[in-house]
């Protein structure tokens, strides 16, 4: 069937394209080679073993389709790694990427596109296979194949290999069938995860669900008036707003760095970027421009959450007030004196600091630190009213929380679940989109070219567009909001407080501190009541029934399943234990499939291997086994077998994870062609080529910290004493 967008026609079926690759060394220098390839269209899946193979099937397809005047769509989940094998295969017409090698979509002359389904679903083959495919299952067939084994287009594949290839395009095409349906065609699926919400929520805010047209084309007009009042009237002023922005706080409490925890707590914030953006105020107005301020003033304007402040601050003789926790990023210093002391990426103390804040990133510096108050300097000062978001706006993400929340547990409408989780999550994303962006281009030449961004006709762009329904202001104080109430529960745990990640906090004696969560969610409670009374909306939008009947309000503290024990040794780095004695971490850069299995070997209970891998990565076919694995592994550390505390007193600086322990690969781009004889594993060479390919590597991992890290957690415990 065929679909319509404006004058273009597009053919409204699904369809997937994926390759499997080989890569392999000779004498040290890096190749890689394409053997297998499928091609689904529709449900039937192609599969071929050649490039010049997959190019007469294009050609086929947009002969016998016609698509110079319809459009065929092929979707490859992470399209930036086929792209590179097959770029110099075609000619390209237009080529749209959000960064260099990660192309968005790519255009044949044909009229054929190229689309990447992992942006538009944000999540692995894997995860789309086992959790979001309802009407159409597949299932990725997970560990199936041994990639270490190299293998060219004359290697025999057997059933198993071919299926893994095929299974791969049928999970996408799955995914794409269902949106298909869902979305009520294949040109209303946006490019990206975020572009669902987007979508929705710039056209609940346009239309209000008015079906009468005249009404509709009203409310448009109205809430463009509201935006033509929040425009970014220079280059200075984005800049200052992008200087400002800074994502969520992580951190580990240096107190407890590195030492295992007993029985520590654990709490999440329920919706915290969704909730500060319906019951906190934001920037609704142009914001004016002050300049040179002083303390005094910044202080009695902080008072009155009446404006939103952004301001330039530069500090003498910084010392710590709070010593459990720091919270100046160096990152985030346009000026850092020499002798300063950092802990793990956060200042502690420095001669001289400046950076750009907002009046909530002000209130928790003057809570943390104390510094020469005479000397301080203020800088391009701009105060903007305050007030709460537009209400259509708020009405938006109230309403798919309230759709998340009741859809949760219920089997027919798991599907409808998953899509709102998905948007209430991105809700906060489409807000801080950068505004000014450097332009990324594929060459006719096959290169990738960088042009510097035109500032003014994108900041003018930006303000005129008939289509905004968004402020980048408003995204710089929704995580500035966000900040200030996870600083809330540091503060308040002291010296109790271990880990915080964005919306949640970790920390000893969590009893004692069961008053302060009351207080902050009768608090949240009372803050939303204001906004529902001030908007005229139904304050049952923001406590939502669950399937059970039980109120769900959002943006209040939740207490998480407590730790038997508990490691930390930084950011993204702590490894822990629950009531069912499974061991799990946290550490950017291994893959806890693989790692766990790796520790528990070498350093907990050698000898079961198989039985930690069934427990941590079993394949497709493995479940059962995976889950009777797991009450295995319980057993062992009940009865003392396996004792779990040698593996967390070897959770330190400087411990290894081997290459094959970490499920994580190192790419290399080559640009470069070849041809040349390669040798597969069962000892057969035959001539391969490639035009540009990329070489991955299993990599392996330290566990390093930063030899400052390590002087500054000796000294705060020798002052701590």
């Amino acid at each position: 069937s065929l679909s319509k967008n404006g004058k273009q026609s597009f053919w409204n079926i699904p369809c997937c394209f994926d390759i499997e690759t080989s890569s392999y060394k000779i004498y040290g220098k890096k190749y890689a080679t394409m053997y297998v390839w499928a091609l689904c269209v529709n449900g039937s899946t192609i599969v071929g073993r050649s490039w010049d193979e997959f190019t007469e099937i294009i050609d086929f397809l947009a002969e016998h389709l016609k698509t110079k005047k319809n459009k065929l769509i092929i979707y490859v989940h992470n399209l930036g790694y086929e792209f590179q094998f097959m770029r110099k295969w075609f000619d390209w017409t237009d080529v749209f990427a959000v960064k260099e090698r990660r192309p968005v979509h790519a255009s044949l002359p044909n009229g054929i596109e190229f689309k990447c389904s992992y942006i538009l679903s944000n999540y692995a083959l894997s995860y789309i296979g086992e959790n979001l495919l309802r009407k159409y299952p597949v299932e990725k067939d997970v560990g199936a194949v041994d990639y270490s084994l190299v293998r060219t287009w004359a290697t025999p594949l057997s059933d198993t290999e071919i299926w893994y290839n095929v299974h791969d395009v049928q999970v996408v095409t799955s995914f794409i069938q269902e949106k298909i349906e869902n979305e009520g065609g294949l040109d209303k699926i946006p490019l990206t995860n975020t572009g669902y919400v987007r979508n929705y929520c710039r056209n609940f805010c346009f239309t209000q669900e008015v079906s009468e047209p005249k009404l509709m084309k009203k409310l448009k007009a109205r809430y463009h008036e509201r935006m033509q009042s929040l425009k970014i009237v220079s280059q200075c002023e984005y800049d200052q707003l992008h200087q400002a922005f800074s994502g969520g706080f992580t951190h580990a409490a240096p107190l407890h760095s590195g030492v295992t925890l007993q029985n520590v707590g654990s709490a999440d914030l329920a919706s915290s970027y969704p909730s500060v953006m319906v019951r906190k105020k934001f920037p609704m107005a142009r914001g004016t421009f002050i300049g040179q301020s002083d303390l005094e003033t910044i202080i009695g304007l902080t008072q009155d959450d009446s404006y939103c402040l952004l301001f330039t601050i530069k500090m003498k003789n910084v010392t710590p007030k709070f010593i459990y926790e720091h919270y100046i990023s160096v990152s985030r210093c346009q000026i850092l004196s020499d002798d300063y002391v950092a802990n793990n990426g956060r200042v502690a103390s420095a001669s001289e600091i400046q950076l750009t804040i907002t009046e909530q990133d002000f209130d928790i510096i003057n809570r943390c630190y104390d510094w020469d108050k005479e000397s301080t300097e203020i800088h391009n000062l701009r105060i903007y009213p305050a007030d709460y978001l537009p209400r259509p706006f708020i009405l938006s993400i109230l309403h798919l929380y309230s759709n998340k929340t009741k859809l949760k547990g219920i089997p027919e409408k798991e599907i409808e679940y998953m899509v709102s989780k998905n948007m209430i999550n991105s809700a906060y994303g489409m807000s801080v989109t950068a505004i000014i962006r450097d332009l990324y281009e594929y060459s006719k030449t096959g290169d990738w070219v960088t042009s510097d961004a035109n500032v003014m006709s994108q900041l003018t762009q930006y303000n005129n567009s008939y289509q905004r329904f968004l402020f980048y202001g408003w995204g710089v104080w929704v995580t500035a909001h966000a900040r200030h109430c996870l600083w809330e529960a540091i503060f308040e745990f002291g010296r109790d407080y271990v880990y915080a990640d964005t919306d949640s906090i970790k920390g000893l004696n969590f009893e004692s501190h069961e008053t302060f969560f009351d207080l902050y969610n009768l608090e949240c409670k009372c803050e939303l009541r204001k906004m529902c009374n001030y908007w005229q909306i139904d304050f049952n939008l923001c406590q939502p029934e669950t399937i059970t009947g039980k109120k769900k309000l959002i943006g209040v503290w939740e207490r998480e399943e407590d730790y038997l024990r508990f490691k930390t040794i930084g950011a993204k780095r702590y490894m822990y234990e629950h009531t069912d004695h499974m061991l799990n971490f946290t550490i950017s850069g291994v893959n806890k499939k693989y790692g766990v299995p790796y520790l528990l070997e070498t350093f907990g209970l050698s000898g079961n291997s198989e039985l930690y891998r069934l427990a941590y990565r079993p394949n497709f076919d493995e479940k059962e086994k995976s889950r009777q694995a797991q009450k295995e592994l319980q057993v062992l550390v009940e009865t003392g077998e396996l004792d779990l505390n040698l593996v967390f007193k070897e959770f330190n600086e400087g411990l290894y994870f081997p290459a094959n322990a970490t499920g994580k690969q190192t790419l290399t781009y080559c640009d470069d062609s070849y041809c040349q004889e390669c040798k597969d594993y069962l000892g057969v060479s035959v001539p391969v080529m490639e035009l540009s390919y990329i070489h991955m590597e299993p990599q392996s991992y330290y566990l390093s910290q930063t030899i400052e890290y390590l002087q500054f957690l000796e000294g705060f415990r020798d002052a701590s004493l």
